[in-house]
């Protein structure tokens, strides 16, 4: 009993130690990230007093990894550089694509504010304020002449009166000559026909 108990208890730290094993990574010379390989080769290598000894072999692998990384390294820093080069570019397309849209939107907006008025370009608020002192120039022009008109024709209709009155008084008077001719005519008529008879 005690034997199994004992072969038992062996075989679990057994299992628990393979199971730990297998549950650390592996570390070599050939995977892994550089500080990984760093640290398996300082693991892995001879002492001598304070000193580390380290076979040639895996040195040569290590800079090869070390390169192989630096390589990969200044590729995506150049690719990075390419894509930075070719956002930039972009930036300044957009940059002044943008400033262009921001011009037009400044001249839509002026002349969105503003009226085309006899071939030039006038704000609203000045539009308005030379079109209401055209209108009120005219309006003062309007009554002016109205005025003058009002009185030129008052003149006219009492010169017309005047005239009329003395159209008839003429034609009183014309007509009082024309009896009176009419009169002396009788008159000399008669005398004539007196001083025929008298003869």
């Amino acid at each position: 009993m005690k034997f199994q108990n004992l072969f038992f208890t062996i075989a679990f730290i057994c299992a628990i130690s393979i199971n730990a094993q297998e549950n650390e990574p592996k570390q070599t010379l050939d995977s892994g990230t550089i500080e990984n390989q760093f640290d398996y080769l300082i693991k892995k290598s001879n002492r001598y007093q304070e000193y580390k000894v380290v076979k040639r072999a895996w040195l040569d692998r290590l800079k090869k990894a070390v390169d192989d990384s630096l390589n990969v390294v200044k590729k995506d820093l150049a690719n990075t550089k390419v894509t930075l080069n070719e956002k930039e570019t972009e930036i300044v397309t957009l940059t002044n694509s943008l400033n262009t849209t921001k011009e037009k939107v400044s001249n839509l907006n002026n002349e969105k504010d503003s009226i085309h008025f006899f071939g030039m370009l006038i704000s609203k608020p000045m539009y308005n304020t030379t079109l209401w002192s055209i209108i009120t120039i005219l309006l003062v022009a309007l009554l002016f002449f109205v005025f003058k008109f009002n009185s030129s024709n008052a003149i006219t209709r009492e010169a017309k009166n005047k005239f009329s009155e003395l159209e008839i008084e003429y034609e009183n008077h014309r007509q009082r000559s024309l009896e009176r001719e009419q009169q002396i005519r009788r008159k000399l008529q008669d005398e004539i026909n007196k001083q025929k008879k008298d003869k």
